[in-house]
Parts: C-alpha cells; structure tokens; sequence
C-alpha cells in the first residue's frame, strides 16, 4: 500500500466491499460513517478503523490506464457506458477534472478536495464511486455495475441510471441560485 492507492476491504464475507483512498500517513480518506446513525459524509480515518479487521487490498488500474493510453474506453459496452455515464455526471455535480495529473499527490488531493461531502447515493456516489474519481478522475463503481450488468438490459440501465439523477441535480442546481 502506498499514498494514493485505491483501498478496499471486503465485508460481510465479501457481499460488498468498502472503498478509500490512503493518504501515505495510516490514515485513509473514504465516503462513510462512524455509525448508523450518522450520515455518511467524506472525511479522513485511521486505517485501522478503516480496515475493521478485514484485509485491506489495492485496486489495480493497470487496465484502466492501459486502455487511456491507447485512447479506448476500458470493457465492454456496458462498462464503457457506464464510464461516459458517469463523466457526465460527475460534470453535473461540478467534480469534473480536465487535465489529470495521476501522481500519489494529485490522488489526495483530490480526495481531499471532497471532505465533508454528504450528498451520499448508493446507486450513483457510493464510497467506491468516490475512490475511483480520486484515481481516475471518473466516478465508477464496479459493484453496481455488476448490479445493473446483472438485472437491466444496457438501455434500460441508461434510462434508470438518469432518469432520477437528472431531475435530483436541475433541483439542486436551481437551488444554488
């Protein structure tokens, strides 16, 4: 493990996993929270905390960054949907990053440029959307992915995945001004 890497721990016997991104100092910077009762919000926890005695793993973007290297989009279609999807969104909701710089500090700092985020969504902002926008500057989680691959056809998947999310981000927007 080292500064900027994606973390990640299996829970519940590996029916989801929690994701975060290390710091480089024992302490990882995730979309959590402390208890059931609190909101989850970014913020910054000891890895220990973190790892809650499961085994912590680094993802592994090698593919991802492969596939940027030679100017394709990573997977199959679905995936590669889901990828655009997501970009999209993440220029929506103003956490769209133009010009990527992937070295171990830009990683942090862009996961700490999120502490105190609260606007949690299991679907479209979960804990490993956030540690894969940190790496890659694209919001991705792979669990949901698997979800959606699973039970939506891929225009079904694109229907459901903006249908709600639009119509929650023009509301939020409005409000702003």
């Amino acid at each position: 493990m080292a500064r900027g890497d994606h973390l990640f721990v299996n829970r519940l016997g590996g029916i989801y996993s929690h994701h975060g991104i290390d710091c480089g100092d024992g302490a990882v910077i995730h979309f959590g929270a402390p208890n059931s009762y609190t909101p989850r919000a970014v913020s910054t926890i000891p890895l220990a905390a973190f790892a809650r005695g499961d085994e912590v793993q680094v993802r592994d973007y090698s593919a991802f960054f492969a596939a940027v290297e030679q100017g394709a989009a990573a997977g199959d279609v679905l995936h590669s949907a889901n990828l655009q999807l997501n970009r999209i969104l993440d220029a929506l909701r103003g956490i769209s990053v133009k010009d990527l710089d992937f070295s171990p500090d830009a990683i942090v700092a862009r996961a700490r440029s999120r502490l105190g985020e609260r606007n949690f969504n299991l679907w479209l902002n979960n804990c490993e959307h956030f540690a894969s926008w940190c790496v890659t500057g694209i919001s991705s989680s792979e669990q949901i992915l698997a979800i959606w691959r699973a039970s939506l056809p891929p225009l079904q998947f694109m229907r459901f995945a903006t249908r709600g999310w639009l119509g929650n981000t023009a509301s939020q927007l409005i409000a702003r001004d």
